[in-house]
């Protein structure tokens, strides 16, 4: 008797109307932001204006790539209490960066230092939340909290530079350099054990009752079990199609 698992169509749940909404809105901010950019560079002469309307394009760019890394995990319930945090960390990028370029606040070491700290904290959650998507087995798991810790102790690092202005600038080079390169390595190392296996494999399907399978769900890693037939994902609300079919052994 053989036991065959037919995955079923994934449906993406519509249950998330707000996702939706930030998406189509992201879109369209980059889109106009792109053209903006691409007429400043043809038609500009890279005067006052021109410089403010790349550094917004650029400004809304970096912060609209966060917050979406941020609302992947969020979406997906992972990072905790760091995912919306980052996202808040989004808006608040947006609402320092675009004042002081068009207020011209670069003159005020107080505003310049906040926009430097407010980048470095954005980059630095979106990072965690990138890797925190990826759903590496529980024995492997250290290499993201070592990779995580990385990642916040150079934010942490820069950002005290930022505030204080270390004057031994070689010693801290090195070791942001340091940070930086562990933060890289642990950052890649963490989709390759992922690729190479790095997440529990798919339990055996019972022979014995087919009414029930225990699965991963194969957009957030959920680990549940099902009823057989259309389930629906405890994290991230995907909806899925299972079918167990017995064929007869040839």
């Amino acid at each position: 008797m053989k036991t065959r698992l037919l995955a079923g169509e994934r449906i993406m749940t519509d249950s998330l109307p707000l996702k939706r909404v930030f998406l189509w809105t992201l879109i369209v901010t980059l889109c106009i932001s792109a053209l903006i950019g691409v007429y400043a560079f043809l038609f500009g002469q890279f005067g006052d204006m021109e410089i403010k309307i790349l550094l917004t394009t650029l400004s809304i760019s970096f912060f609209s790539i966060i917050a979406l890394a941020c609302a992947a995990a969020f979406e997906m319930k992972k990072g905790s209490i760091l995912a919306p945090l980052g996202l808040a960390v989004s808006l608040l990028g947006l609402l320092t960066f675009l004042p002081g370029i068009w207020g011209e606040c670069f003159d005020s070491e107080a505003y310049g230092k906040t926009m430097g700290i407010v980048a470095i904290a954005g980059f630095a959650l979106a990072h965690f939340c990138l890797l925190a998507i990826v759903p590496l087995e529980k024995s492997k798991r250290w290499v993201f909290y070592a990779t995580s810790a990385f990642i916040f102790a150079l934010a942490i690092h820069l950002s005290s530079w930022i505030i204080f202005e270390f004057h031994n600038e070689e010693f801290h080079i090195r070791i942001a350099g340091v940070l930086g390169i562990l933060d890289g390595c642990g950052s890649l190392l963490v989709p390759i054990l992922y690729k190479l296996g790095g997440r529990e494999s798919f339990p055996p399907v019972p022979t014995g009752r087919l009414d029930r399978i225990e699965l991963f769900c194969p957009r957030c890693g959920n680990r549940e079990t099902y009823d057989v037939g259309t389930i629906l994902c405890g994290k991230c609300s995907l909806k899925m199609n299972v079918e167990i079919v017995e064929e007869a052994d040839e």
